[in-house]
């Protein structure tokens, strides 16, 4: 009996094993954003409740019947993924970020975070990922395709230059550059130098064409979470008399509790220059002596020195991060450093950043805490000029044909027994081309840049409905730009014993804000409110130490102490302003289905003489699908605003401009503007409408936006009375339209269990029109880049665009063709400069593409700006020359064929002399027509490959290794160089080139690592 019970019960628990037999199956979660592993994810076996999360390591262990067929994975925010496990043990997976996230977050004006779906106004937002899969020194430029309405153009003066945004077209005759905020607070972004002219100079005759950099181009790209661009005025509105150009936020990363982790990233490319100007070398110099190369043809191809002057250019960037923490404190610190070495030799740039924020969290979340401390040191040595002037790049390009340019290279000091020092060797004596390697070694120019920011944060839960946050910032920065020119350096830009050039600028800003919020969550009604304060402290002192016109006491000695009085220009300048500013805002929402937003801001500014100005704005979205219920439509909204925003003017120009000057010996006060006491903001009345739709379940995605801007009240400058004593004044007078429209496009083609396949698609159109002027004005014409001694100008003009280019154009007859002299040389127009183009373009595109396939990333982004027009003086000058490819090519075909009639209106016939063609309307002050090109221009200007390594290692948490490119190559290209390098950021130059470095085509690797 025993016997027979013992068997059945042996019986019953091997059957019960057997039918309750389970599998283990582990594993490892990562993410296909960015392949860190992704803890808190529910592990589910499909059609049971048997399940788990991954812990912090993103791992998971889970317990499953032996005939479960498949687990299920889900987080928010990432698509919910179903894996076979067909027998396996061990089941890694990686997630996609979601298609459909109707509850997305961002952040908004003054840092508030709201609800996308409530938004009024279209808003865009880029993630870290996608700014730091292919590096860029400068942040910001990683941008450029990504955004629609945004355009962005960077400095011609290479790593560590600055960069133009314009949100939604220039609109401005002062400035145009967005507002750019950091965590909540405004950031001071000012360059203490830029070209002002075709020459080059900035701030005294015969001064080169530097960028000193500016601050947005000093972050780390690693240390950004993400970026929120603020494109219309409601959307920016907040920020009143700041916000007229829009408003970049950026969201910097910080510590979270948990499990350390230790980051580092290591980014290495290779940078070679891919628009180089066509040149000849079958051609030789004219004579000896000469400067150009209209001369007979060489017997054998002159060597290519202008390639061979370039060198391969390199960029590291490298940087460690630690984050950790708790539920009641965190940290976050990072290193970085960046090193590059530019195309022209004796370039380089070393940058090193460091930053640290702690969170803490204290009464049971009542109080919270943030303390940010950022430091920077950035160096620069020979960074690139563009201009006529002390520009290696004019003697390599003109250097006359035939002639040994090795003997120059490396013989470009000979010494001077006469005046027992070394003197420049070089064939001729010109201001527009000297040796390119006395420059770069004699004349060396430096640019030091050190930064302290730290900002601090309090926000206290007063009740479950009430909070109160206080934020302030202290932002300096010392900038210290050196020019070392040796003597022999050209008589127009040094005297005989040497030239050095000073330029000390010191920026800071304080900031201040308090900000009380109030929201209520009722059964169908939302209310959001907030008011709040703020003040805004602006100073920029800066010194300009310069001998020229005089000389230095004893050559080559670099000090202040050398410079030879009378003669020398020492200059201090102050520029400081205030913002003091009360502000509320308040929305309401019925149903998640109505929202209604209303803002307004009153500031008081120092720099206008009646000091108070309101900005208000209103805004409208209803979502559409609350009540069009369908299984293909998941979310449809439409919205409107309509805001006023301004742009308040620079100090003093109220009062007189402190600017101080010692030259010849003599103290004196400079005043350029008589006091404009009249004069109010800028002011931009805009509205917006647009539709936000998504449908199949997330994986058609469509924000489509018109908008329409009237800015008003532009700071025009008239020339003053005779008489006055003055040279100009200040008037409002003026009014500038953009409207256009944006679309961004989100598409899955393909969404499989291993493959995935997301792109977006950005386009921009906006339409610039200058309503009205200032009747005083001479001309009718206001000029942004004035025509000087040159053959362009930059100007504005009524019923015309922002930015026209306006230079000398052909004589033509009535039926349009062009008119020679007697001699078959080309004519200009007479009655001064005419209307040649415009360097904005008519429409943008973006297409942007990241493919996932298992362990593999592919990233491609396509972008292209079409129309519009850009000049090249470049071009200009290298055909007046002879050297350019164009000109030999034209006597190889024995002269140039073009449709033209004599003055008395006989046709030509036959072909024009060359020489004579392209010395008439090439150089600076030639026929500008002739040099004008379609800036169209379409390139492959992201590509990357990486691989997630599996792991297997408690240490290493993620691996990553990718190839990565920017500027492989332009599909399409019709001008001679690249139209979206500027020679200068600031408001003028734009559209147009004079010997800037080439742009660079860069690939190389990307290794990040997680700890």
């Amino acid at each position: 009996m025993k016997k027979s019970l013992l068997v059945m019960l042996l019986f019953i628990v091997g059957s019960a094993g057997a039918l309750f037999a389970q599998n283990v199956i582990t594993g490892v979660v990562t993410s296909g954003e960015d392949g860190s592993t992704m803890p808190g994810v529910n592990v589910v076996v499909k059609g049971t409740t048997s399940g788990t999360t991954t812990d912090i390591d993103g791992k998971y262990k889970l317990a499953v019947p032996e005939n479960s067929k498949s687990l299920e994975f889900s987080f928010i925010g990432f698509n919910t993924l179903t894996v076979d496990i067909d027998g396996k043990s061990v089941v890694n997976v990686i997630m996609q970020p979601g298609n459909l996230n109707l509850d997305e977050v961002v952040v908004t004006a003054l840092g508030i975070s709201k609800e996308k779906k409530s938004l009024a106004y279209s808003t865009q937002q880029v993630k870290t990922d996608e700014l730091t899969a292919i590096k860029e020194v400068n942040p910001i430029n990683a941008l450029n395709g990504k955004v629609a309405g945004m355009t962005i153009n960077k400095s011609a003066s290479g790593t560590g230059g600055s960069t133009r945004i314009t949100l939604r077209g220039n609109k401005s005759t002062r400035n145009n550059q967005p507002l750019y905020v950091i965590d909540g607070v405004p950031m001071l972004n000012y360059s203490p130098q830029q070209p002002g002219s075709v020459w080059g100079g900035t701030n005294a005759n015969g001064s080169p064409g530097v960028d000193g950099g500016d601050a947005i181009s000093n972050l780390n790209p690693d240390n950004i979470e993400s970026i929120s661009v603020l494109k219309g005025a409601t959307a920016a509105a907040l920020y009143g008399s700041q916000a007229a150009n829009g408003v970049i936020m950026i969201t910097t990363k910080k510590g979270k509790d948990g499990a350390t982790d230790i980051s580092f990233s290591s980014n290495f490319t290779v940078d070679n220059p891919i628009t180089i100007p066509d040149m000849q070398y079958t051609y030789g110099q004219t004579a000896d002596g000469a400067l150009d190369s209209w001369g007979d043809k060489l017997g054998t191809t002159a060597p290519d020195h202008v390639k061979d002057f370039y060198q391969s250019g390199s960029t590291w960037i490298n940087s460690i991060a630690f984050s950790g923490g708790n539920q009641k404190a965190q940290t976050y610190v990072s290193y970085a450093n960046t090193t590059s070495k530019g195309n022209v030799p004796t370039n380089t740039f070393n940058r090193h950043n460091f930053d640290l924020k702690e969170t803490a969290t204290f009464f049971d979340g009542k109080l919270n805490l943030v303390a940010n401390v950022s430091l920077l040191h950035q160096f620069s040595n020979n960074r690139a000029v563009t201009g006529l002037y002390w520009n290696p790049l004019t003697g390599l390009y003109l250097f006359p044909r035939g002639k040994d340019f090795n003997s120059y290279r490396d013989n470009y000091e000979v010494w001077d027994p006469t005046r027992f020092l070394n003197a420049q060797n070089w064939f001729a004596d010109s201001d527009k081309q000297q040796n390119p390697f006395w420059i770069l070694n004699r004349d060396v120019m430096t640019n030091k840049r050190d930064r302290a920011y730290a900002m601090a944060s309090i926000s206290y839960t007063i009740t479950d409905n009430l909070k109160l946050i206080a934020r302030g910032n202290l932002d300096k920065s010392w900038d210290t730009y050196e020019l070392k020119a040796h003597a022999t350096t050209q008589a127009t830009l040094s005297n005989t014993n040497g030239r050095y050039i000073l330029q000390n600028t010191n920026g800071s800003q304080y900031y201040g804000d308090l900000l009380l919020n109030y929201e209520l969550h009722l059964t169908d009604w939302y209310v959001s409110a907030n008011v709040g304060t703020s003040i805004r402290d602006e100073k920029i002192y800066g010194e300009y130490f310069d001998p020229f016109p005089s000389n230095l006491r004893v050559a080559n000695v670099f000090s202040i102490q050398n410079f030879e009085q009378p003669g020398a220009t020492l200059n201090q300048s102050m520029y400081q302003k205030q913002l003091q500013s009360a502000y509320g805002s308040a929305q309401f929402g019925y149903k998640s289905m109505l929202y209604v937003d209303v803002t307004g801001r009153n500031d008081w500014s120092s720099t206008l003489p009646d000091q108070s100005y309101f900005y208000p704005s209103i805004g409208v979205s209803f979502v559409a699908s609350e009540l069009l219920k369908a299984d293909w439509l998941n979310f449809l909204k439409v919205r409107g605003s309509y805001a006023v925003v301004g742009n308040d003017v620079d100090p003093y120009v109220a009062n007189m401009l402190p600017f101080y000057v010692t030259s010849n010996g003599v103290n004196t006060t400079t005043i350029g503007l008589i006091p404009g006491t009249q004069l109010k903001p800028e002011k931009s009345k805009s509205w917006e409408v647009g539709l936000d739709m998504r449908t199949l379940k997330g994986r058609l995605n469509l924000d489509l936006t018109y908008y329409n801007s009237v800015t008003e009240n532009q700071f025009i400058k008239i020339a003053a009375p005779q008489g006055s004593g003055l040279e100009s004044y200040l008037v409002n007078a003026g009014k500038i339209q953009n409207s256009g429209v944006e679309a961004m496009l989100e598409i899955v083609p393909v969404e499989t269990g291993k493959f995935r396949w997301s792109a977006n698609f950005n386009f921009t159109k906006n339409v610039n029109t200058v309503k009205e002027l200032s009747e005083s004005l001479s001309g009718g014409i206001y000029y942004i880049t004035p025509p000087d001694v040159n053959n362009y100008a930059m100007a504005i003009t009524e019923g015309g665009s922002f930015g026209d280019l306006y230079g000398k154009r052909f004589a033509r007859d009535a039926n349009g063709k062009i008119v020679v002299d007697a001699d078959g040389k080309p004519m200009a127009e007479t009655g001064g400069l005419g209307y040649v183009g415009n360097p904005n373009p008519d429409f943008m595109l973006g297409f942007n593409n990241v493919l996932n396939y298992g362990n593999f990333t592919f990233r491609v982004l396509i972008d292209g700006r079409f129309g519009g027009e850009v000049m090249s003086i470049t071009q200009a000058m290298n055909d007046k020359y002879g050297v350019s490819l164009t000109t030999a090519d034209a006597r190889d075909n024995g002269g140039i064929a073009i449709d033209a009639v004599y003055e008395d209106g006989t046709p030509v016939n036959g072909l024009l002399n060359a020489q004579d063609f392209y010395t008439t309307v090439g150089g600076r002050d030639g026929i500008t027509e002739y040099y004008v090109y379609d800036a169209t221009n379409v390139r492959l200007r992201e590509f990357s490959v990486g691989y997630n390594f599996p792991l297997k290692s408690n240490l290493i948490k993620n691996l990553r290794l990718s190839f990565v490119s920017r500027n492989l190559f332009f599909f399409y290209l019709e001008a001679p160089y690249d139209p979206d390098i500027a020679m200068s950021t600031a408001t003028g130059l734009q559209g147009v080139d004079a010997y800037s470095i080439p742009s660079t085509r860069s690939f190389g690797l990307n290794l990040a690592i997680k700890f």
